[in-house]
């Protein structure tokens, strides 16, 4: 079935996808809010990378700072929009009249998710920017490029499981 034969379903959103959604909002929020609130106390030059080990390798002036948050804006008006067209998304599964609302709403659900982790986790190395900068130490955990991957990859397979177990 091609994506002009896909059915096309008026989805409802349900109290978890409302709840994603507003998750996710708030998390471009505050990713605004961060650059906005301690810009003036930043030094001139700050962090922008850090690499494997969690240590800045990058440096550059405290205006781009806003990249993540005009990133940010981006992926979440990208996804938001993207999310309306269920049908013409790729599936693991072939879509019939059967399945497909079943199937496009645990691929919205997906996309919600992983809208929601990009928003927090922009959010996230934000706030390290601005406190590294603060503070003169521009560290990043480790771990915590493990449990971004942990987590992206947790997602794609519970989706992947849902998608195939009909569950």
């Amino acid at each position: 079935m091609t994506n002009e034969q896909r059915p096309k379903i008026e989805l409802q959103q349900t109290p978890a996808d409302r709840i994603l959604e507003g998750v996710a909002a708030a998390g471009l929020i505050v990713l605004w809010v961060l650059p906005a609130a301690y810009y003036n106390d930043l030094p001139d030059t700050i962090a922008t990378h850090f690499n494997a080990a969690g240590e800045a390798d990058g440096y550059g002036p405290r205006i781009t700072l806003w990249l993540l948050p005009l990133i940010g804006l981006g992926l979440y008006i990208g996804l938001t929009l993207v999310n309306r067209y269920p049908r013409i998304f790729n599936y693991p599964v072939k879509i019939t009249p059967e399945n497909a609302e079943r199937q496009y709403q645990l691929a919205t659900r997906l996309i919600r998710m992983l809208k929601t982790g990009i928003m927090w986790l922009f959010t996230y190395l934000c706030w390290l920017i601005v406190n590294s900068a603060s503070s003169g130490q521009a560290t990043l955990n480790p771990v915590f490029l493990w449990i971004v991957m942990g987590s992206v990859s947790g997602m794609i397979m519970w989706y992947m499981w849902r998608a195939f177990s009909g569950k």
